[in-house]
C-alpha cells in the first residue's frame, strides 16, 4: 500500500515537537518513577529493588519534613505577593500611562527579573551582611540594633522570600500590565459619565475582563515559586541555617548531587510531581469557570 507524502505531511511537522516531549518531560517523569524505588547511584553496576524503602526513608527523615513545611511557608508568603502586589504596580504605572516617565518605571521595575540569580544573590548578601552590611549600616546610623538577617533561623526565610520578590515579581507586572492595556478606553468613559470612581471602575470593570490574565498568573507562580526560590536559596543561604530555609527542591538537589541518594531523591520528585498536579487539576477546576473571555 502507497502512503502518499500528502498524508504523512501532518506527523513531520509535529513529530520533533511530540518526540522533545516525550524526550525532555515525559522520560524524566518515567525515569523518576522507576529510581524511587531502586537502590542505584547511577555510578555502579549495583542495584537493588528497594519498593517503597526510599518513600519510608523520605517521610521519615527530619530534614524533609522541615523542607515541605518550609515549602508551604514559601507559599503561602509568595504566591499571593507575587499576584498583588504586581497588580497594585501595574495599577499604579498604567494610570501615568501619558507620561514619559511610564518607560522608565516598567524598565526599572523590570530590571530585576533579568538579573541572574549568582548577581542578585551576591548584592543581596553584601546588603544582608550581619556585620557591616548596607541594612545593618543603615540601622546603626538611626540607632536601631542590628540583625542577622539571613544567618538568624528565625528571619532566613523571610530573607529569601525578600530577595525571590524582588527578583521574580517583573514578569507577573508586565503581564498585568498588558491585561490593563487591553482593556478598552470606552469602559472607562462610559463609567465615569455613570458616576463610577476608579475604585469601582476597576473593581466591577477591569478586574472581570483581566480574569483570563489572573487565572493564567495564579497557574503560573506556583511553578515560578517552587523554582525560583531554589536559585536563592543556593546563593544566600545554602539552606541554613538548621535547614530553616530549605524547601522541597532544594532537598532533592542535595539528595541527589550532593549525597548521591537517587533513590530518595526520586522519591522527592515523585512527590512534588503529585503535589502540583493536585494543585493544578484544583485551579483549573475552582477557577476556571470564573475567567470571562471576550
Amino acid at each position: 500500500m502507497r502512503i502518499s507524502l500528502r498524508r504523512l505531511a501532518p506527523y513531520f511537522f509535529v513529530g520533533p515537537a511530540v518526540l522533545s516531549v516525550a524526550v525532555f518531560l515525559y522520560g524524566p517523569l518515567i525515569a523518576s518513577a522507576v529510581l524511587s524505588v531502586l537502590d542505584w547511584n547511577l555510578l555502579s553496576s549495583d542495584v537493588s529493588f528497594v519498593g517503597t524503602r526510599n518513600y519510608a526513608a523520605m517521610f521519615s527523615s527530619v530534614d524533609f519534613r522541615l523542607s515541605a513545611w518550609n515549602t508551604l511557608l514559601y507559599c503561602a508568603i509568595l504566591i499571593p505577593a507575587q499576584i498583588v502586589l504586581p497588580l497594585l504596580l501595574a495599577v499604579m504605572i498604567h494610570a501615568v500611562r501619558r507620561s514619559p516617565l511610564q518607560g522608565f518605571y516598567r524598565g526599572s521595575l523590570f530590571l530585576p527579573t533579568i538579573v541572574a540569580y549568582s548577581v542578585a544573590g551576591v548584592a543581596w548578601s553584601w546588603m544582608l551582611n550581619p556585620v557591616n552590611g548596607l541594612f545593618n549600616e543603615l540601622f546603626g546610623y538611626f540607632g536601631f540594633p542590628k540583625s542577622r538577617w539571613h544567618t538568624d533561623p528565625d528571619l532566613a526565610l523571610l530573607c529569601v522570600c525578600l530577595v525571590t520578590f524582588w527578583k521574580t515579581f517583573g514578569l507577573n507586572m508586565l503581564l498585568w500590565l498588558a491585561a490593563l492595556a487591553n482593556i478598552p478606553p470606552e469602559l472607562r468613559e462610559a463609567s465615569q459619565l455613570d458616576g463610577a470612581g476608579p475604585g469601582r471602575h476597576f473593581f466591577t470593570i477591569s478586574l472581570p475582563l483581566m480574569t483570563p490574565t489572573a487565572f493564567f498568573i495564579s497557574v503560573t507562580t506556583l511553578f515560578h515559586v517552587l523554582d525560583d526560590i531554589v536559585g536563592v536559596i543556593d546563593v544566600l543561604t545554602h539552606g541554613g541555617p538548621a535547614g530553616r530555609s530549605s524547601s522541597l527542591l532544594y532537598f532533592l538537589w542535595q539528595q541527589g548531587l550532593q549525597f548521591f541518594q537517587f533513590g530518595q531523591a526520586s522519591a522527592v520528585a515523585v512527590i512534588i510531581i503529585v503535589v502540583v498536579l493536585v494543585a493544578t487539576w484544583l485551579q483549573f477546576r475552582l477557577g476556571e469557570n470564573k475567567v470571562h473571555y471576550g
